[in-house]
């Protein structure tokens, strides 16, 4: 008999759940959108896009949404619309009874500032991806400037390009130049210089091959002989060949 009243309660409790559940969606399906409150991540290190940006976005694209009823709002169809934008990362929108709808958006962040000869140039982004140059936002970020064409013209531009990548993430990832290399030139022989923020020096990188190595053998430099004959001493540090650093006085 117990086990029989047991069996009962929980179908019981089931029945009640399945109608609450209906009326609350009953409920919601009429609950009306009386508000939008974008929600950006990274604000204080890049301002790609404003809150202002985001709404204009929806609004060209005539949705209706405040006043409009929730069940009747394609939340997967307006973050597609968001993540057409260059600089918007991953979008997510959610509603809730209140008639509240909660758009998070999650900006790119950029990496290196790419700018070729003669051309207004591009970022890349940590992961990779190209980014145009924005005209209300201009971050402070490593820039890499010369002799480096458009991915588009050929592969052996776009392997270049993969190079710079993967070196801008070290760089951007080491505690030591993170700080101090400011700039990455590439000359007309396609070697790489560097441009530190201190010490009237430049670098010379030559090819990209080894490059761990040969910023290791900078580093020992850096912390053994400029920080004991001063930072000016030299006009160029040659890191060409990877066993040995040459430094020219100035």
């Amino acid at each position: 008999m117990k086990k029989i009243l047991k069996i009962a309660t929980w179908i019981g409790i089931a029945v009640w759940f399945v109608v609450v559940l209906g009326f609350v969606s009953s409920e919601s399906n009429q609950v009306l959108c009386t508000r939008m409150d974008v929600i950006l991540s990274d604000t204080i290190l890049h301002r790609f896009v404003t809150r202002a940006d985001v709404r204009n976005m929806l609004e060209e694209d005539d949705f209706q949404l405040q006043g409009y009823p929730l069940d009747e709002i394609n939340t997967r169809q307006l973050e597609s619309i968001l993540e057409k934008n260059a600089y918007i990362k991953n979008a997510e929108l959610s509603t809730d009874i209140s008639g509240r709808l909660e758009v998070n958006v999650e900006q790119r962040i950029p990496l290196v500032r790419i700018m070729p000869y003669g051309k207004r140039g591009y970022y890349l982004d940590t992961e990779g991806e190209m980014l145009p140059l924005s005209d209300q936002y201009t971050p402070l970020i490593l820039l890499a400037s010369g002799n480096i064409p458009f991915p588009e013209e050929n592969s052996k531009e776009n392997k270049q390009l993969e190079e710079i990548f993967r070196f801008c993430t070290y760089l951007s990832e080491h505690p030591l130049w993170k700080e101090q290399i400011v700039q990455i030139y590439v000359n007309k022989s396609g070697e790489y210089e560097l441009i530190p923020r201190v010490g009237a020096h430049h670098i010379l990188m030559g090819g990209m091959e080894k490059w761990e190595i040969k910023l290791r053998n900078l580093e020992l430099l850096y912390r053994q002989g400029l920080s004991r004959y001063g930072w000016n001493s030299y006009g160029t540090i040659n890191l060409k060949y990877t066993n040995q650093v040459i430094c020219t006085k100035r």
